[in-house]
């Protein structure tokens, strides 16, 4: 009888193990999921943007870019690079369709200038097309 009662009282002991194991493999696929989520719903906002510099003369402070894209939610800012280095001030990305600005420190000839995007989460989508600072 105490042989019986012990192997009933090892498979029960061995169920609950075996639930223990799913329940934290469980939750960890399940943050994994969600995780991979956000990161494609951050993707999935970078192809929506499309600014183009529109202007960037020699002498000025500023960089005009419009957007070409998608308007955004509330929160996001346009970045400016320029010859590899932050440039500017972070101004909100303006309305699909419309113009903004950037303001920074003079532009010198021949810097390369490219734009993109900080969204409200933190991600950084990178510019699409580089401009060249040309004359006025």
């Amino acid at each position: 009888m105490k042989k019986a009662q012990s192997e009933i009282i090892t498979t029960v002991l061995l169920v609950l193990i075996a639930l223990a194991a799913v329940a934290i493999i469980a939750v960890f696929i399940t943050n994994q999921v969600r995780q991979g989520a956000a990161t494609a719903d951050a993707k999935a906002q970078c192809l929506k943007i499309d600014l183009e510099v529109t202007k960037a003369v020699v002498g000025a402070t500023t960089i005009t870019v419009k957007n070409n894209g998608e308007t955004l939610t509330t929160g996001n800012t346009m970045l400016a690079i320029v010859d590899g280095t932050a440039w500017g001030d972070t101004p909100a990305v303006p309305a699909s369709l419309t113009t903004g600005v950037i303001t920074g420190t003079v532009l010198t000839s021949g810097k390369k200038v490219e734009v993109g995007v900080k969204l409200a989460d933190g991600t950084a989508c990178a510019g699409k097309t580089v401009y060249t600072v040309t004359a006025a």
